[in-house]
């Protein structure tokens, strides 16, 4: 899919909110959103995996995503301490945003555009071998130390029952085994995935709400710890580790993508300040325009 079939997805999306006799657009986002993470992402992500090279990159990517997040959430938990004027439900909700970024909806499409398909797996891996994970663990421990609500298991069930992560393990497995998929397979594989980026990148269109850009003085830190220092933490990392090549670049912008989806529906299940994830969700993902092309030249030089 070309950068500018991707743009008109959005585009579309962002049409069908401006369009009041439509059927409601957060509807139509919720199930098409169902859709792509239940069926298409993990036909995607078997897919990419299958094909992953085998090597210490199976734990460097991970390694980075996760340190990255933490050291995100620690200086924007430094930075919300000045803060007295924000309630216990806005800070938790600024520190989610500020650390989870948007690695699969707008992830993908942008390293099939930019570094190729054949780096996917590193979505895959940033994303459900780290981000989603922790963003149901210590995401939700931030959520609950902020809230008056107490810890269960629901936290961990939402993550082993992830079908994406399934379908990266028996991609993995698959990879592991020495197997090849037959022409007719891979094409069938290659069919649902092709599915998934224009469907993404509509449902980005159909999030995004102008009027939460109003809260845009406030959410600038937000902005600037999600697109400047947390792929700046990942550059260092990444290098540290060993990580080179189209690797490092995907690694790079991975880490350099706007404020996470996923943040949203913690925040509404827990009780925190929604409007305003919306708000650096829609804030971030506007900037990232300006701030993604800066990264990837700066990966294309190091890598």
């Amino acid at each position: 899919m070309d950068n500018l079939a991707a743009v008109g997805c959005v585009g579309l999306g962002i049409a069908w909110r401006s369009l009041g006799w439509l059927p409601s657009p957060d509807r139509i986002r919720r199930r098409v959103a169902e859709i792509v993470f239940i069926a298409l992402l993990p036909v995607l992500t078997f897919r990419s995996m299958a094909s992953a090279p085998v090597g210490s990159v199976l734990w460097q990517v991970p390694l980075v995503a996760a340190l990255t997040i933490g050291c995100v959430l620690a200086v924007a938990a430094c930075w919300l301490r000045r803060r007295a004027n924000l309630d216990s439900r806005s800070r938790a909700a600024l520190l989610l945003a500020a650390a989870w970024g948007n690695v699969t909806y707008l992830g993908i499409p942008v390293l099939t555009a930019t570094v190729g398909p054949e780096q996917v797996f590193v979505a895959v891996l940033f994303d459900f071998a780290a981000s989603t994970p922790l963003l149901w663990t210590l995401g939700v421990a931030v959520a609950l130390a902020q809230t008056s609500e107490s810890s269960h298991g629901l936290v961990w069930q939402r993550v082993v029952v992830l079908p994406p992560l399934w379908a990266a393990i028996a991609g993995l497995l698959w990879r592991y085994s020495g197997a090849t998929l037959s022409p007719l397979a891979d094409g069938i594989l290659a069919f649902g995935a092709r599915a998934v980026i224009p469907l993404m990148m509509f449902v980005l269109g159909l999030s995004l709400r102008w009027e939460y850009l109003r809260q845009w003085r406030m959410l600038l830190p937000v902005a600037a710890l999600k697109l400047i220092v947390a792929p700046a933490v990942a550059l260092g990392l990444a290098i540290a580790v060993g990580i080179s090549g189209a690797t490092l670049q995907a690694t790079i912008l991975e880490a350099a993508m706007p404020t996470m989806m996923l943040v949203l529906v913690v925040a509404e299940r827990f009780g925190l300040a929604t409007e305003q994830v919306a708000a650096a969700i829609a804030l971030t993902t506007l900037a990232s325009g300006l701030t993604l092309p800066l990264w990837w030249f700066a990966s294309v030089i190091l890598a």
